[in-house]
């Protein structure tokens, strides 16, 4: 029991209504000093590997789907023969 009424008053004690006498920037400026670098490099991570990463899905996805790979094109389309006959 005693154990329990400590635990009571502590928990009081640390939800307290204890006035705060600091600036709190409204702006978030050390939020953004923190965030902002952070999201620019997840963001430059991504465009270097996001081709490798939809390819990579792709591949895993493609037997779900039961899809198969188009056959890469020739230099010479059907239109372009066609135009020249």
């Amino acid at each position: 029991m005693r154990r329990a009424n400590i635990l009571v008053l502590v928990t009081l004690f640390i939800l307290a209504a204890i006035p705060a006498k600091a600036y709190g920037d409204p702006s978030g400026g050390a939020l953004f000093q923190v965030l902002m670098p952070t999201l620019a490099a997840i963001w430059a991570v991504w465009m270097i590997f996001a081709n490798h990463v939809r390819r990579t899905l792709g591949k895993w996805l493609r037997p779900l789907r039961g899809s198969t790979p188009e056959e890469p094109s020739t230099s010479r389309s059907a239109e372009s023969v066609a135009i020249e006959d």
